[in-house]
């Protein structure tokens, strides 16, 4: 992350289903990471997940969506062949 930027391979974004829509969401496959960013200045305000094979971990996240609950689910590509679900905080 530089300047607020995403680095890495930025594979997929999403929106927070919130009804401004003010999140985000990179699934960048390079640093096998999720990171979240405010719409409003494309600051990065929050990175999650790293390499591995564990549950909040990844192996190139590839694909991204988010449910009418704000749930966001990760699709992993290559050696991961699978999808994880996040729940929003409340």
């Amino acid at each position: 992350m530089r300047n607020g930027t995403v680095g890495g391979t930025p594979w997929d974004l999403a929106f927070s289903r919130d009804p401004e829509q003010r999140f985000i969401f990179v699934a960048d496959g390079g640093n096998h990471a999720v990171h979240t960013l405010s719409r409003e200045t494309l600051e990065v305000v929050a990175t999650f997940g790293r390499r591995g094979r564990w549950a909040g971990q990844f192996e190139s996240p590839h694909s991204l969506a988010v449910d009418s609950r704000g749930n966001l689910f990760v699709g992993e590509t290559l050696d991961g062949r699978r999808v994880q679900k996040f729940v929003p905080a409340e």
